[in-house]
């Protein structure tokens, strides 16, 4: 997806090699809504999987359930399975969240495409302006990104039609990528499940036929 992307959008390969000229310069919000994490209290948070899980940046690389609330914040967003995902502290870089819905914790958004069809243009569109502003901080402690940053992100926007042709082939892929990580960590699940009772013998394979 993202050397298609490349080759549509940055070298306008189809095009020959030169940017159709009914595409447009426009901004983030032509294309996404960005929805913000609420502030959950942490000292309502546990690991005894008590309530739902939250998502705080060092839990999108593994997009592993680590940390639980029992608190229904009323700014609270949940997460679902192919949301594009982006920590804002630290290192800015969009995750395709392939698990199941949980809490969107402060300092964590999400990229909602405008037409869900075009949510593959939307990733790898805003891929390259993250990691622009990541390199090109200078701090002391740990780097931030906010609203100020997406709101002067400039994009270039194709037409309708190239558009509607980039999703039918990407949309697929991204449907593929979402169904392998859940189906993944439901497998990762159950092997977690069954491995101690393989390991003390309290369930018996020796009669298996592979």
């Amino acid at each position: 997806m993202e050397a298609l992307h490349r080759s549509w959008f940055i070298y306008y390969a189809p095009f020959g090699g030169t940017k159709p000229s009914n595409w447009i310069k426009a901004d983030i919000y032509s294309i996404a809504n960005i929805i913000y994490g609420a502030p959950f209290a942490s000292k309502l948070f546990n690991t005894d999987g008590l309530g739902k899980p939250i998502i705080r940046i060092r839990d999108l690389k593994e997009q592993a359930f680590v940390t639980y609330t029992t608190e229904i914040h009323p700014k609270g967003h949940l997460i679902q399975p192919g949301d594009i995902v982006v920590g804002m502290d630290g290192e800015f870089r969009p995750y395709i969240w392939g698990n199941s819905e949980a809490w969107l914790n402060q300092r964590v958004c999400i990229f909602e495409s405008k037409l869900p069809s075009d949510k593959a243009f939307m990733l790898y569109t805003i891929k390259p302006l993250l990691n622009v502003i990541e390199q090109t901080q200078v701090a002391t402690t740990v780097i931030h990104i906010g609203k100020k940053d997406y709101d002067a992100f400039e994009i270039t926007l194709p037409d309708r039609k190239t558009l509607d042709q980039f999703s039918k082939i990407t949309t697929p892929m991204l449907e593929r990528i979402v169904n392998n990580r859940i189906e993944n960590k439901k497998l990762a699940k159950l092997r977690d499940a069954l491995l101690p009772q393989l390991m003390s013998g309290e369930i018996d394979v020796s009669d298996v036929v592979l």
